[in-house]
């Protein structure tokens, strides 16, 4: 078994010594400078910290018992696989895509996963939300919420606990794996992953089918940002919120900043279009959001700052349709 607590060197030098060399190559590429954040203070963080706690323990469990969670919760640990993926070139794809990554800080009452680099952040996100711009109700019952790129799920537990009925969609399979893995052992009947991208999300079934859609990290790694933000809009609601986060350029104009697999040497395909803010707030409007509040969270030490943008989905209006690469897109 995995140590009770499994440091992020621990893992790093896990990963180093099993996945296939071509891929070996970019870890320490992809996790250079990676720093753990302070935990913030706020009290809508500490719900949101509690609420977790409080619910994904093991004597929470109802499918399994203590010792079958953990043996299975660390296969997935130990996972790297790029053949589930369908990936013919790993050595192309994120580390993150063809190695399991658990990047949250937890403890299941019996052993502890953690810390990452994203320790914090299904709780530092929601609170950022709820603390920002007060749309985000501390109790979500009835609602039906969309979780676009739910990676390892953090956030779509959390608000499965908060008692909305959850579709999360992720694009890499191991990670929706485990995450029904954990709905299973849980027995929560009202969160749904499901092994999609983004642009699948025109079908019929999706549209105008949810009060929020939660649309964090994901921007700039979206080769076509337009489309996908305008994919938010269609499956919303009339009234319903999108809950925007995204890491952004520190340009001050209207500029889409390109980060391929050149830019600071980062693995193909991570990263495709960093916005400024002011192209985030067009982007919104020119799909059809109103009411959009914004705000930057500065980053000093990074790249690039963050940034939250709340949109409402008032009624159905259509968009320009120049150059779109989905014509049809309604």
């Amino acid at each position: 078994m995995l140590s009770d607590r499994l440091s992020q060197s621990a893992v790093t030098s896990w990963i180093a010594e099993r996945v296939p060399s071509p891929v070996k190559a970019l870890i320490p590429q992809a996790l250079k400078g990676r720093i753990v954040p302070p935990r913030p203070r706020s009290a809508s963080f500490d719900y949101f910290q509690d609420l977790m706690r409080d619910n994904y323990q093991v004597r929470n469990l109802v499918n399994l018992d203590a010792v079958a969670f953990r043996k299975g919760f660390e296969s997935y640990l130990a996972l790297e696989d790029s053949t589930m993926e369908g990936y013919a070139s790993p050595e192309l794809q994120r580390v993150k895509s063809v190695r399991f990554w658990w990047p949250y800080d937890h403890d299941f009452g019996d052993f502890k996963v953690g810390p990452g680099k994203s320790k914090y952040r299904p709780s530092s996100l929601l609170a950022s939300f709820m603390d920002n711009f007060d749309v985000l109700p501390k109790r979500l019952d009835g609602k039906r919420v969309l979780d676009i790129g739910c990676f390892a799920g953090g956030t779509s537990l959390l608000l499965a606990a908060m008692g909305a009925s959850v579709v999360a969609i992720e694009e890499v399979k191991k990670y929706v794996d485990c995450l029904l893995f954990l709905r299973d052992a849980f027995a929560i009947d009202h969160l749904e992953p499901r092994c999609l991208s983004l642009y699948e999300l025109t079908a019929e079934e999706f549209q105008d089918q949810f009060d929020i859609v939660l649309f964090a990290g994901v921007l700039y790694h979206l080769s076509d940002p337009v489309l996908g933000t305008r994919i938010t809009f269609n499956v919303l609601r009339p009234g319903g919120t999108c809950l925007l986060e995204t890491a952004v350029s520190r340009s001050s104009g209207r500029v889409l900043e390109y980060a391929g697999k050149h830019q600071h040497k980062r693995v193909a395909g991570a990263n495709w279009f960093f916005p400024s803010p002011s192209v985030v707030r067009e982007m919104m409007d020119e799909v059809g959001y109103s009411d959009i509040s914004t705000r930057v969270l500065p980053r000093p030490k990074g790249p690039r700052d963050r940034m939250l943008a709340v949109g409402t989905k008032v009624t159905q209006v259509d968009m320009l349709r120049a150059g779109l690469s989905v014509p049809n897109i309604r």
